[in-house]
């Protein structure tokens, strides 16, 4: 099969993927004045909260908050499906039952610092590190929004796994913090999650880096997409056992592909950023 054909039918997989996951009957609606007892994972566009995300992001694009609502507005309560994936994997089901927290270091990648060279906790801390990021801060700061919204408690801890750990998995799976990368890790997390707001974020990103003459950035959507769904479950992983251990190695002990090479994209044309950033 020739590369276009290929990705002709990575397209349709997706698209059958999607159509599936919004006809699935474990996708609830509700409202903000809803039961905290009743469901409140659901996958719905909110052109309010992407307003508001908008406004924020023109009067200042690195604002957090811009950012939490956005994935909001798209429809990041979307939880459902991987809640009903959690139930049916036993060794999920017992991380969801007693609401298990991550490994210690992925909060906090100090912790990790000492652990050996090319380890995967240590390759954790070294991303954290190089590209200064702190993960208990950037959870607290979405927290703050998340807790706006209504959420059972265990909608409240499954929204927080997966969100805790993008940064890991960008480590786990190789794919950078450029546009293209963030591009292939978003899809490779829709194809663990099916968190339909994923979905959406992944594909406005590839449209943006196309606009800026980066069409190929859809190849690396579809590859993330495909070893996201050959991998396993990896939110039902307890990591700690792996942080010291060579990262190829647990890469070929689980089975979770590296990311392929891709061409490295920065842009600047992201919604409400400025033609030109400052150096």
């Amino acid at each position: 099969m020739c590369g276009y054909a290929k990705f002709c039918w990575g397209a349709k997989r997706i698209q059958r993927d999607i159509v599936e996951a919004m006809s699935e009957s474990s996708i609830e609606r509700s409202t903000q004045g809803g039961s905290a007892a009743e469901p409140t994972w659901y996958w719905k566009l909110d052109f309010d909260l992407l307003k508001e995300a908008a406004e924020i992001r023109k009067r200042d694009p690195k604002e957090f908050r811009g950012a939490v609502l956005t994935f909001f507005g798209f429809g990041g309560r979307d939880d459902g499906p991987i809640l009903d994936r959690m139930r049916a994997n036993p060794k999920g089901a017992e991380i969801l039952r007693d609401r298990r927290p991550l490994a210690p270091g992925i909060m906090d990648p100090t912790g990790l610092a000492d652990l050996p060279e090319g380890s995967l906790g240590r390759a954790y801390y070294e991303h954290c590190r190089h590209n200064g990021l702190d993960p208990q801060f950037l959870s607290t700061e979405s927290e703050k929004v998340a807790d706006e919204f209504p959420a059972t408690e265990e909608h409240r801890y499954i929204y927080a796994r997966h969100r805790d750990c993008h940064d890991f998995w960008h480590v786990l799976t190789g794919y950078g913090i450029d546009m293209a990368g963030e591009a292939g890790i978003l899809a490779w997390t829709y194809a663990q999650v099916r968190n339909k707001g994923y979905l959406l974020i992944t594909l406005l990103n590839a449209v943006m880096c196309t606009r800026r003459g980066r069409p190929d950035v859809f190849k690396t959507v579809w590859q993330g997409y495909r070893s996201g769904r050959r991998s396993p479950l990896v939110m039902a992983i307890d990591w700690e056992p792996y942080l010291a251990r060579p990262l190829e190695e647990v890469r070929r002990e689980l089975g979770i592909e590296a990311a392929p090479s891709y061409s490295i994209f920065h842009m600047t044309d992201v919604p409400g950023a400025p033609d030109e950033l400052p150096n």
